[in-house]
């Protein structure tokens, strides 16, 4: 057996609390000083970090059958978002996979521009009384706004799902870095703001679903396309629960990735080069600042990466963020520069994945890139904007790759 190098940690705990103490900052010194499979210790659970395009795709693709989601972080995100694609076993996964993948076809979402400007519209309004903004509050509530309407075809006041949304993902987190987690034992043991939370966004949401399943005229919207897809599909229409569980899951994963992505990009794309394509600056953005930081799988059978080897059910760890900052694959790799995705360019084989790798692809991503244009586009087009100074942006690794603090920055009409 070929056990690979890691951090010894504390005999207790392992590396447990280098982790919860900066996570970034422990699993990219670890990588450095271990190389491309690094073994880690977290209390009882042993994980192994991968590191490496050849080795993520061998876990994500060539051999995905042999890794699934069962693992102490999905068992966590199940609280909220149910068994969905995020954390289904693999049957009831293809099946959702199955039903939610048409309504996400990029054709799809091709008329969102004129949905998108509605909102923009008194957003400009507000910039130009304000003068100066707080760009990850202004996204987070943009990009909310869009989901509420794009998904459900409602102008549902978004902080009535950001503000218990907020709440969730917090106490996700701080339940998938405890060693402990009474509430696994049972749903009664969740603190009380996580089951208010979830009571207030399963009111808005299962009202919803029930009133569209009375309506005789339906909006061409995501939920629509849900409702309707198992006929389509020649099998069982998705129950409420299971459409809830979907909602859920877009709500969280979309706004959520999507809204801290464009305040990455204008933080860093503002001045010379807001006048790169947007899809390029959107593109770049999200290798810098991958949404989702990490990825969690567990081996169903023993196997061997890099010549290590992998016990069974043990954790797989990926991370698209130090993936992308491989300096032997991303020159100058913490440099700002869309032009790395211009037409033509060419770029490593699997050392990109932001949307993941694979099958399990988020289904998404053509909608978050369509926004994420659109908004870049719409904004550089009209206003100039410019860091304040004395702010350095700061990462907070969570559910998703969030900023750590608000990000003001002056607004002027270009």
């Amino acid at each position: 057996m070929t056990r690979a190098p890691g951090p010894k940690g504390s005999l207790l705990w392992g590396s447990l609390g280098a982790f919860k103490a900066d996570s970034l900052g422990f699993l990219a010194q670890a990588a450095q000083d271990h190389g491309d499979v690094v073994r880690l210790r977290f209390g009882p659970i042993t994980a192994h970090l991968v590191n490496h395009p050849a080795l993520v795709e061998q876990v994500l693709s060539r051999n995905a059958a042999n890794y699934d989601k069962a693992t102490r972080s999905a068992d966590r995100i199940a609280a909220t978002t149910g068994r969905s694609l995020l954390s289904a076993d693999q049957t009831a996964w293809a099946r959702h996979r199955r039903l939610i993948q048409p309504a996400f076809q990029p054709r799809a979402f091709d008329g969102i521009g004129p949905v998108l400007d509605d909102l923009i519209a008194p957003m400009f309004v507000r910039w130009d009384k304000a003068g100066k903004i707080d760009i990850v509050d202004e996204m987070m509530q943009l990009v909310i706004a869009a989901a509420i309407r794009i998904l459900f075809s409602s102008s549902i006041d978004p902080q009535r799902i950001n503000a218990p949304l907020e709440i969730l993902l917090a106490d996700t987190w701080r339940r998938i870095e405890a060693p402990l987690d009474a509430s696994l034992l049972s749903p009664r043991l969740h603190r009380p703001a996580f089951k208010k939370a979830v009571a207030q966004i399963d009111a808005i949401v299962l009202d919803l679903i029930q009133t569209r399943r009375a309506s005789v005229q339906r909006p061409d919207d995501v939920l629509t396309r849900l409702l309707d897809a198992h006929a389509a599909e020649g099998e069982a229409q998705l129950t409420d629960q299971e459409l809830r569980d979907a909602a859920m899951t877009l709500l969280l994963a979309g706004h959520e990735t999507t809204a801290n992505a464009l305040s990455w990009a204008f933080i860093h794309a503002s001045g010379t080069i807001q006048a790169a394509d947007p899809a390029h600056i959107f593109a770049e953005a999200i290798r810098l600042y991958p949404s989702i930081w990490i990825i969690e799988r567990r081996a169903l059978q023993a196997d061997t990466i890099g010549g290590f080897d992998i016990p069974r059910g043990s954790s797989v760890l990926i991370s698209p963020f130090l993936l992308h900052r491989r300096a032997d694959f991303w020159p100058d790799p913490t440099r700002f520069d869309p032009a790395r995705f211009a037409d033509g360019t060419p770029r490593p084989r699997d050392a990109y994945l932001p949307f993941g790798l694979g099958q399990h692809r988020c289904v998404g991503l053509h909608l978050a890139n369509k926004i994420a244009a659109h908004v870049i586009g719409r904004v550089f087009a009209e206003f100039d904007l410019r860091a304040l100074p004395g702010q350095t942006p700061h990462t907070d690794p969570g559910i998703t790759l969030r900023h750590a603090q608000p990000f003001w920055m002056s607004v002027s009409r270009s």
